[in-house]
């Protein structure tokens, strides 16, 4: 190529491409079959990798985003393993005076209110709870207005006269008031007080991950509506009471394990710094430390990569079998122009001009598939986002971009590469192709190892994805047969939370609660109702308090369970179905303050072993408290309140009035109701609840209205997700087998005619001929099997976390697997060996 113009060198390439398409035209059916196969596998692959890079590849949407960290407490909790707090607010004030690895250290918390007035419905709106160090930390900057500052922060007494300042998020600005720009400085009403709008977010500006205490079915959907300031009081007595998330900026040159080390040695003194919340008993009994994480780590925890990187490698594997089908057609493609190629050369074509056409030609394929998989992965990661659950964090970042196509441009050129190798391994002699003619035109034993070797490649990785879909199936159904420990069928739930200004008691929210529980009662169809402070399986819980035992002292190395604490209306229990052994408080427990409590079955036999628990007493204030006791006088079944695959909770519920500290756990202003029918669908009783709540007070509004199906349902979307796009890989890998099986077993039954036309002349049956033929499938299918098991037994041990009551190495799936690769060789050798057994002699002694 030396001494050539760039014109020149761009002519050739046009007309070595022209040369390629029609060489392309002329071969429509495997050009069609080879595109297609391409192109569906870079398009999922594409589509795949898209969500992979908005979730763990991509920085967070922050400046200098390498340098986030999450501060946090890890614990052991007594009866339900490891956990991570958050910060306790004399720990945030102690960590920002002393540390001097982290920068712009800062907490927040998220909670709800409802904004009223205006002119509007009342709507409940999620606010984020910040300290001005967060703002800085995130670099925050506003889109109208200023955000808000360290003056703002000051701590200050709560009062009917104090307004707090707030900036409203870009999407409820837009959504609530119409994007206008007028709204500052305009005071508004809410369920917590009036409210002074000082500032408007940046569009898409978000916290990096929900505060504690945020209820589990709105984590994904999580965008702040309203910013408003912490306040903290740093002169507050100390408490263990870890409510706040916290995050910062890492100083210039530390890492986090540097700061880690640095807030360990500050929290080393939190027994002397804080002797009333932090004894030497409660650092040891709990493991409490303190963690500092990269904020991207945090965010996603060890489950999120892996699960997106089960689904590429998945997709991957599919794309690599769809390759080696393509291989593998380039293969017998080559081999019918083999005389072809031989001609060309002996007119001149050098080695170069015969390489640069079957470079041309498979990479012409390759990257046309590869334009037609990026038009399929723009229509597919919508549709793959949206059906995906969205529990997955930073998924809602996921776009096409142009990271997204330079992968599948990438895919497309490697793809075509390997097809373009095929053709180059040969090294036969040109004299020898044009001396042949087409009889002599016969495949080497090379070349014959090669194809066999791409279909056993193919069939290994088939059990690979079949097994790891097999796994995550049973996993599935493990999951869906676990007992909740309450019946979901005919059961709405939605929240309500009261304004602090208009119920400044418990006694004022009870009475509120009460009268809407007895008007909801007397709705026709409904059976039951009732509320709590947390839902099952859609929030977090009130954290959780010390239990002891009345006249029973823990043993020395006995722990002390920290339990959830929950408020029960009566009439809770029986609209979620759950069964209780003993009674049921109902509404005179409340009247005359009886204390009493319902147990967990988990929590009863943590305290009392195989006694019966009823009539003894439990409290928080120490064994030897002379009051504040409270009687069991029920027990219920084990309850996943949490998730369907944690173990079941240990939880105390209290009736609405009874707490002596009720200010701790939160007050009644804030429950979940459960209404249950008797028949039809309860989604059709929420327009006479809104009515209801809106005669009893127009300034609350109905918020989070849910089907308990399709919240049992949502409880295992993350696992069936991943299940039915393992299966729909898996399925794919089969037809790819199937079809990569079916090709190689017809080329040779196609070669061996006149072989096969002389066994059947000297006497062969038919039965023979054909068993023959499916030996030869079955002997490539084994070989592939005995690879795949070993793949898919190191390849289980990435899905170990997500599986729930199944082993990674299962034998019964392990055994599934092979037999459906068994049966997909002998359908996919079927047809072959049929026109194996069908050879005429004479005609095949005519080829």
């Amino acid at each position: 190529m030396r001494g050539v113009s760039l014109s020149e060198l761009f002519r050739r390439v046009i007309a070595e491409l022209r040369y390629a398409a029609r060489s392309l035209r002329r071969s429509p059916a495997f050009t069609v079959v080879a595109f297609l196969m391409v192109a569906l596998g870079i398009g999922a692959t594409t589509a795949i990798f898209a969500v992979l890079d908005a979730v763990v590849l991509r920085g967070l949407p922050y400046p200098e985003p390498d340098r986030l960290v999450s501060v946090f407490h890890p614990t052991t909790v007594p009866g339900s393993g490891e956990s991570k707090w958050g910060l306790s607010a004399a720990g945030y004030f102690q960590f920002r005076k002393e540390a001097t690895t982290l920068a712009d250290l800062g907490a927040y918390r998220s909670t709800a209110f409802a904004v009223t007035g205006d002119g509007q419905d009342a709507e409940e709106v999620i606010v984020a709870q910040v300290s001005a160090p967060v703002v800085s930390a995130l670099r925050a900057r506003p889109h109208l207005g200023r955000w808000i500052s360290e003056a703002d922060d000051e701590w200050v007494a709560p009062g009917p006269l104090v307004i707090r300042p707030v900036v409203l998020g870009h999407r409820f600005w837009t959504r609530r008031y119409g994007s206008d720009p007028s709204v500052i400085g305009r005071t508004i009403q809410t369920s917590a007080g009036p409210r002074e709008i000082i500032g408007v977010a940046e569009r898409g500006f978000n916290l990096p991950k929900p505060g504690l205490f945020v209820s589990t079915a709105d984590l994904a959907g999580f965008a702040v509506d309203v910013w408003e300031p912490l306040r903290l009081n740093p002169s507050a007595a100390p408490q263990n009471s870890h409510q706040y998330t916290g995050v910062a900026r890492l100083t210039p040159g530390a890492t986090a394990a540097d700061a880690q080390r640095e807030l360990a040695t500050i929290a080393d003194r939190f027994t002397a710094l804080f002797p009333g919340a932090y004894s030497p008993d409660f650092i040891k009994q709990y493991n409490f430390r303190v963690g500092v994480a990269p904020l991207r780590d945090d965010i996603l925890g060890p489950t999120v990569p892996r699960l997106i990187g089960v689904l590429f490698a998945a997709v991957g594997l599919v794309l690599l079998i769809a390759c080696a089908n393509v291989a593998n057609l380039f293969l017998v493609r080559v081999e019918s122009r083999r005389r072809e190629a031989a001609i060309r050369g002996a007119l001149g074509a050098g080695r170069f001009a015969i390489a640069t056409h079957f470079i041309s030609e498979s990479l012409l394929l390759s990257l046309s598939a590869g334009a037609a998989g990026l038009a399929i992965a723009y229509w597919g990661t919508p549709a793959l986002v949206a059906s995906a659950p969205a529990s997955i964090p930073l998924l809602g970042n996921t776009q096409l971009g142009w990271t997204s196509v330079a992968f599948a441009i990438g895919l497309s050129i490697m793809a075509g590469l390997l097809f373009a190798a095929v053709p180059l391994l040969r090294r036969s002699r040109l004299s020898e192709a044009l001396g042949a003619g087409g009889r002599g035109l016969t495949v080497s034993k090379p070349q014959r190892m090669l194809r066999a070797g791409l279909v056993v490649g193919q069939v290994a990785l088939a059990v690979v994805l079949v097994a790891a879909a097999g796994l995550l199936v049973r996993s599935v159904n493990a999951l869906q047969r676990v007992e909740a420990g309450f019946d979901p069928t005919g059961v709405l739930t939605f929240r309500i939370r009261l304004p602090f200004q208009q119920y400044q008691t418990t006694e004022a929210a009870v009475a509120f609660h009460r009268q809407l529980h007895d008007e909801i009662r007397a709705l026709p169809g409904v059976t039951a109702v009732g509320a709590t402070s947390s839902l099952p399986l859609q929030d977090f819980g009130n954290g959780c308090a010390v239990v002891f035992r009345e006249l029973r002292p823990y043993d020395a190395g006995e722990q002390t369970p920290c339990v959830r604490t929950e408020r029960a209306t009566p009439g809770f229990f029986e609209a979620l179905g759950i069964r209780v052994r003993g009674r049921i408080p109902d509404w005179s427990d409340v009247d005359t303050r009886s204390q009493a409590v319902v147990l967990t079955e988990a929590l009863a036999k943590r305290l009392w072993d195989n006694e019966d628990p009823i009539g003894k007493g439990i409290n928080s204030n120490g064994p030897n408290a002379t009051v504040g006791f409270y009687r069991v006088v029920g027990v219920i079944p084990e309850l996943r309140a949490t998730a369907l695959d944690q173990p079941p909770v240990e939880a105390v519920y209290y009736a609405p009035t009874d707490l002596v500290t009720p200010g701790r756990w939160g007050a009644m202003h804030s429950l979940g109701y459960t209404v249950r029918v008797a028949a039809g669908s309860p989604i059709d009783l929420l327009p006479q609840v809104r009515a209801i709540v809106a005669r009893l007070n127009s300034h609350v509004p109905v918020v989070q209205p849910r089907l308990m199906d399709d919240v049992v349902r949502r409880s295992t979307a993350r696992s069936t997700f991943v299940g039915l796009l393992l299966l729909l890989a898996a399925a794919m890998a089969l037809v790819l087998s199937a079809v990569g099986i079916y090709g190689l077993i017809s080329y040779v039954v196609t070669q061996q005619r006149p072989e096969i036309g002389v066994r059947i002349a000297l006497g062969a049956q038919m039965g023979q001929v054909a068993r023959g033929v499916i030996a030869r499938s079955m002997a490539l299918t084994g070989a592939g099997i005995v690879m795949g098991l070993a793949l898919a037994w190191l390849a289980s041990r990435a899905l170990t976390s997500l599986l729930f009551d199944v082993q990674p190495d299962d034998p019964a799936v392990l055994a599934a697997a092979v037999v459906v690769l068994l049966v997909v060789a002998v359908g996919a050798s079927a047809g072959p060996a049929r026109r194996a057994a069908r050879v005429d002699p004479v005609e095949a002694f005519r080829v």
